[in-house]
């Protein structure tokens, strides 16, 4: 049933997509200008000039600025290659916070690696350029038209903060992700390990409570109190069972949440659902994070892309993730959002 009228409804959605539209004609070319002048002050006359001969895109993830979540901050990696490459530009990544990408995704057909040191900050040669989202079904046409524009006119250096989507439902971006990217050795071991119970064949089924279950630190968690959690446990574990029997009969499913304490509820109420154990933290609230906790984000990602099927479950006050719909893009997976 179609929801029309609240928060969740139809006439609500779509004014705010009405609303947001006219931000990204009037505003929102402003706003990114104004963040990349935020960096303005790493940027000196006195220092080293670069030393690269040809023009490179480098994609920055280095504490400066607030970008979302891994899949956020990979959905912009992607967005600016597909730019760069097509441009043909040489494409860099630099992400060394909260911890080091190479440690866990590292160069598939791409070398896409520069050091601190080969990085320019005189303004002579580099400069940086911030683009944002805000979700909205005509923002990757703007996003298009501003990285082409800040990319012609950069000099030696472009250092790009995003988390753009230019490529919302393209197979495209499956096939950037995978000339971009493969897994390091200690994680293509630990996705072995973890995919020994699940031979044969499985399918995923992710839940992102942001907080509401107060197990998950999140600059946006609505609080809710602890009978209201207990409902909405039981309602999203009901909602697995009615999806089991009616979708996914016979198959394990790999259940992955921002709520260790749901997964291990998840687990304990039926015999098909497996999940990697660890904690779960928020990238963008976090100045250094564990190798454990690392891994875990990584394994998840990696094990929904190489599932048979991908479902995002969503309740009412819950968050419409797109850390599954990007994992399923990877490799172009049946995605299904289901709203109940």
């Amino acid at each position: 049933m179609i929801k029309i009228r609240g928060k969740e409804g139809v006439v609500h959605r779509t004014g705010k997509e009405i609303q947001n539209v006219f931000q990204n004609l009037f505003k929102q070319r402003g706003k990114w200008r104004r963040k990349a002048q935020e960096l303005a002050p790493y940027y000196t006359t006195t220092a080293p000039r670069a030393t690269n001969a040809r023009k490179q895109i480098i994609c920055m993830y280095d504490g400066r600025m607030d970008h979302g979540g891994i899949a956020d901050r990979l959905r912009g990696v992607v967005s600016s290659y597909d730019v760069a490459k097509k441009m043909g530009y040489d494409f860099r990544i630099f992400f060394d916070h909260p911890f080091r990408l190479e440690d866990y995704l590292v160069p598939a057909k791409v070398d896409w690696r520069i050091t601190k040191e080969e990085l320019c900050y005189n303004p002579e040669d580099a400069e940086p350029m911030f683009c944002g989202s805000n979700a909205t079904f005509v923002e990757p046409f703007f996003q298009r038209l501003w990285f082409k524009k800040r990319f012609r006119k950069a000099h030696k250096q472009l250092h790009v903060y995003t988390n753009a989507l230019l490529l919302p439902r393209s197979k495209r971006y499956g096939e950037l992700f995978r000339e971009l990217f493969r897994p390091s050795e200690r994680l293509e071991a630990a996705l072995r390990h973890y995919s020994e119970p699940l031979a044969g064949g499985y399918v995923t089924i992710s839940l992102r409570f942001i907080g509401l279950l107060g197990d998950f630190a999140e600059r946006d968690a609505r609080h809710i109190t602890p009978e209201e959690q207990e409902q909405l446990i039981e309602r999203c574990l009901t909602k697995i069972q009615q999806l089991h029997d009616k979708r996914t009969a016979g198959k394990k499913v790999l259940l992955t949440s921002d709520s260790t304490r749901f997964l291990k509820r998840a687990a304990e109420r039926f015999d098909f659902i497996y999940y990697i154990p660890g904690d779960v933290v928020h990238i963008d609230y976090q100045d250094a994070t564990s190798d454990d906790i690392n891994i875990k984000l990584f394994v998840d990602m990696l094990m929904i892309s190489r599932s048979e099927q991908v479902f995002l479950l969503q309740a009412d006050g819950m968050y419409n993730s797109g850390f599954p719909r990007r994992a399923a893009q990877i490799t172009g997976v049946p995605f299904h959002h289901v709203r109940f």
